[in-house]
């Protein structure tokens, strides 16, 4: 009697405590809900085709025809696959760098390739001067962001490659599926706390309890306001994809062939004409320089004309006045 009394009790002791985790897990089930409702129902999404497909063939299976089962099937499993990348969240972004003949050219094909489907988003040109052959030339340079549809993404790149020479280029791609969710999810919990604490402030006679729940919508308001922000931003990257463009002009003188190496003769003769070009140019620097210089020597030649003329005449003078002394000595 005592042994069935431990049995009875020891069966409704785990009875009770099977009974506990099982509520408890639905509470916590529950709670969690919302933040894996996006993700659930992708999850069920795709079981429900694959299910549906797996049904497909069987029962095609069952009723004799394999080939239909088999195409049934495939085509199920590809429809989830479809249904499933059709809900990530992709941010597709490529950066080229391309070589033009002619710069403005081909920027305004550029505009032409973006109409009705992009556009540029910034751009920065510069310009450079070189010179050949004394003749100075004007060189473009630039970075040209531009926004595509992401539909039209493959289409325009390869468009803009055919501007030129493709020197550089790189492809990336970015999933922002768990984010997108994550901020979508928050967002919606936010708007539903929002809801839930606007019905309660209506109620509210304690003044204490207006200020705490009104500074709580105040936050809850400014973080929705953040979250709306960055959900537009990311629905922005996705829908619109980001190429970057170095685009650069070539040089005038690209793809000329580099000079003939010269005889020993060819050299020879070179280097006494130059010498002879240097003798020529140093005699006209000279006579160039004694024009220059030809009023301050006539100038000059005056003066020194001037004071031969009076030192003749002093030294007359002072001849004359010497014989005269001697004839006087004499008498």
């Amino acid at each position: 009697m005592g042994k069935r009394v431990l049995c009875i009790l020891a069966v409704a002791l785990l009875l009770i405590s099977v009974f506990t985790a099982c509520s408890s897990r639905s509470k916590s089930d529950s709670s969690v809900a919302p933040a894996k409702e996006m993700a659930a129902s992708t999850q069920s999404a795709q079981l429900d085709f694959e299910s549906q497909a797996v049904a497909e063939a069987v029962e095609a299976e069952n009723s004799g025809d394999g080939s239909t089962a088999i195409t049934s099937s495939g085509t199920g499993v590809e429809s989830a696959l479809n249904a499933i990348l059709a809900e990530r969240k992709i941010i597709r972004k490529a950066n080229v760098t391309i070589e033009v003949e002619n710069f403005d050219e081909a920027y305004s094909k550029l505009n032409s390739i973006l109409l009705g489907i992009g556009f540029i988003q910034e751009s920065s040109i510069n310009t450079e001067k070189i010179y050949i052959d004394s003749e100075m030339k004007l060189i473009k340079r630039g970075v040209i962001v531009v926004r595509v549809d992401k539909d039209k993404f493959d289409k325009v790149l390869n468009s803009i490659k055919g501007l030129g020479i493709t020197t550089h280029e790189s492809i990336g791609v970015e999933d922002v599926t768990s984010k997108y969710f994550d901020v979508e999810s928050r967002l919606r919990l936010l708007r539903y706390e929002q809801e839930r604490l606007e019905e309660y402030l209506k109620k509210l006679d304690d003044p204490d309890k207006i200020f705490k729940t009104e500074s709580r919508l105040t936050d809850i308001r400014h973080e929705i306001e953040s979250l709306t922000v960055t959900l537009r931003k990311l629905d922005d990257l996705i829908d619109l994809s980001t190429i970057t463009i170095n685009m650069n002009e070539k040089y005038p003188d690209d793809g000329k062939k580099p000079p003939e190496r010269k005889t020993y003769g060819e050299r020879l003769l070179g280097n006494f004409l130059d010498s002879f070009k240097g003798v020529i140019t140093f005699c006209g620097e000279l006579l160039i320089l004694i024009v220059q210089a030809l009023p301050a020597l006539i100038l000059l030649g005056l003066f020194v004309l001037l004071a031969l003329a009076i030192y003749k005449r002093a030294v007359k003078k002072g001849k004359k006045t010497f014989l005269d002394k001697s004839g006087d000595d004499d008498k």
